[in-house]
């Protein structure tokens, strides 16, 4: 009697343990399968055709969507799905809940928040990370590995959702070589920078994951960031986390490219054309080009040496007198504007497409939205009150706070 009672209590517990990981729904795509179980979590990312599984559910866990409440993250601990509005609905620890809207399309699957309970205090939403199998290449910056066969990416599908991880309270990516590290899931200490940022994609050792996230920017926050310890970042109404989107996708390799450029066409995201091929596929995307400082004077040289080197593009390194307000150069450009536009129509009639180099837009410290009274619109590290009156002709004027201003190591009361 002992032992029966004892096999029942086994077999309930095993099947309790089961329940608990059941499949809630499964969606597709024409070459792609996502299945997620009845605790919220990502099961399947399967090629529908060879029903390969590129999940790496054994090794990480693969939340559909995490929140950070009171600075901690909590994951998902069960999941309902209502097929009538194609709403998954999550719960998590202390009485937040999070409702997702899907979309099955051919090419990819979205996934937007709907709503989440205490929108003003949850500080961000976690896309991910899903892990895959996949490791022959990983595309840091837009999101998609591919193995042999097959790829799968994620998609931001608007501008507060960010691909990544929030390492940081800045959203300022680690810049540093993965591929360098010894564990390549650790962060922490970068080898050798680079000039871009990780990791819409990350290479892991079980083999990748993808990922992005949404920051409630609801209120003004101190944070770590340009060196500063202490820096604020201000509020910003983009109606916080709620309508964080993402597209995924899986599909053939050779397919990849084209399947990026149906999810831009299909959500309305930029999908720039070059003489009517997308620039993503275009070879004049990636065209050699002149760069050369000339002047009014000696445009016609700048446009015989770009003819006689085969380019098509005619591009002046530093035009700008300030970059800020952009005034032109009068060195290169005496006749400022028209002297410009002078040169445009030259190289134009000789075939030659001009632009300006540039890596970012920038202000430098000389241009008029810097000196001598800086624009209100700049970035401000921090402020303090005034503690006391003063004066016109003060010198010290004490502060309530020097929380901001020792950082500069600049004597403050």
């Amino acid at each position: 009697m002992k032992i029966t009672n004892v096999l029942i209590f086994i077999l309930a517990a095993l099947l309790l343990s089961c329940n608990e990981n059941l499949s809630l729904v499964d969606f597709e795509t024409d070459a792609f399968n996502i299945s997620i179980n009845n605790k919220g979590y990502v099961t399947a990312l399967e090629d529908s055709k060879t029903g390969t599984n590129y999940c790496a559910h054994k090794d990480s866990i693969a939340p559909l969507l995490s929140v950070r409440f009171n600075n901690e993250i909590l994951y998902p601990q069960e999941a309902a799905y209502d097929e009538a509005q194609q709403v998954i609905t999550l719960k998590f620890a202390h009485n937040n809940t999070a409702t997702v809207i899907v979309e099955e399309k051919t090419t990819h699957i979205n996934f937007e928040l709907k709503s989440v309970s205490n929108p003003d205090d949850i500080e961000l939403v976690i896309w991910g990370p899903f892990p895959t199998t996949i490791n022959k290449v990983i595309g840091e910056t837009i999101g998609v590995v591919q193995g042999d066969n097959f790829a799968i990416g994620l998609q931001a599908l608007n501008i507060k959702t960010i691909g990544g991880y929030p390492w940081n309270e800045s959203d300022y990516m680690p810049q540093l070589d993965v591929f360098e590290q010894d564990d390549p899931e650790d962060l922490s200490k970068g080898k050798r920078g680079v000039l871009y940022s990780v990791e819409a994609a990350k290479p892991t050792s079980f083999g990748s994951t993808i990922q992005a996230f949404c920051r409630n920017r609801n209120k003004d926050r101190v944070i770590p960031n340009w060196g500063h310890e202490h820096y604020v970042a201000p509020a910003f109404d983009d109606g916080g986390v709620t309508g964080s989107k993402i597209a995924l996708f899986g599909c053939p390799v050779d397919k990849a490219l084209d399947n990026i450029g149906a999810i831009e066409v299909a959500e309305g995201l930029p999908h720039p054309m070059l003489n009517g091929v997308w620039a993503k596929k275009s070879p004049l995307a990636s065209a050699s080009y002149l760069i050369i400082e000339f002047t009014e004077s000696s445009i016609d040289k700048a446009i015989e040496y770009t003819q006689k080197a085969g380019m098509n593009y005619l591009y002046h390194s530093d035009p700008f007198e300030t970059w800020g307000h952009f005034d032109l150069n009068k060195r290169y450009f005496p006749s400022g504007v028209e002297g410009l536009k002078n040169c445009v129509e030259k190289a134009d009639k000789a075939g030659i497409k001009m632009g300006v180099h540039t890596l970012s837009n920038f202000i430098n410290i000389k241009d008029a939205y810097v000196t001598p009274v800086p624009d209100k619109r700049l970035a401000q590290v921090g402020s303090s009150v005034l503690s006391s009156a003063i004066t016109a002709t003060q010198t010290v004027i004490p502060i309530a706070s020097p929380v901001f201003f020792n950082q500069f190591n600049r004597n403050v009361m």
